[in-house]
């Protein structure tokens, strides 16, 4: 079992429990607006589904799964405590957006996690900083009439 298929199953499990238990629980039904508030996390989960099965079926060859193992580049730490870290400094982003809003703390959340997976191409982190949270704002505030944390 690799890294690959691990992944993939767990994101697929992932859109699972979305689909069956997170979204019909969470989002409310109403009768105005062109999108009902469920299609589109109903349709993302789906998509979770169907790309972590073609993940987990397609997966060649990667990288065993061994905890201990800190990859190179990591700077010495293990894969659990680099992920521990990631999550942590998700969480923290999710917390803040509450807090501060989307608009201020998406880009910062976006440049650190990019940080921490290793990037370093500042192209590519400065559209990612601006375009990934820009769309996100424009579907769901313009587009879906919806409000994001803090908007």
């Amino acid at each position: 079992m690799t890294l690959d298929r691990v992944t993939g199953l767990l994101v697929a499990a992932l859109g699972g429990v979305l689909l069956v238990a997170v979204i019909p629980d969470q989002v409310e039904t109403v009768d105005y607006g062109w999108v009902r508030p469920g299609t589109l996390p109903t349709v993302l989960a789906a998509v979770l589904v169907a790309l972590g099965l073609v993940q987990a079926a397609l997966a060649r060859r990667g990288a065993a799964a061994d905890p201990d193992d800190g990859g190179v580049g990591d700077g010495g730490i293990g894969a659990v405590a680099r992920a521990a870290l990631y999550l942590a400094v998700a969480a923290l982003g999710v917390w803040a957006m509450g807090r501060i809003g989307f608009v201020w703390v998406a880009p910062a959340l976006v440049l650190a996690l990019m940080l921490l997976v290793g990037e370093r191409r500042p192209h590519w982190m400065a559209v990612a900083a601006i375009v990934v949270p820009g769309v996100i704002w424009l579907v769901v505030e313009v587009l879906l009439g919806r409000t994001l944390p803090g908007g």
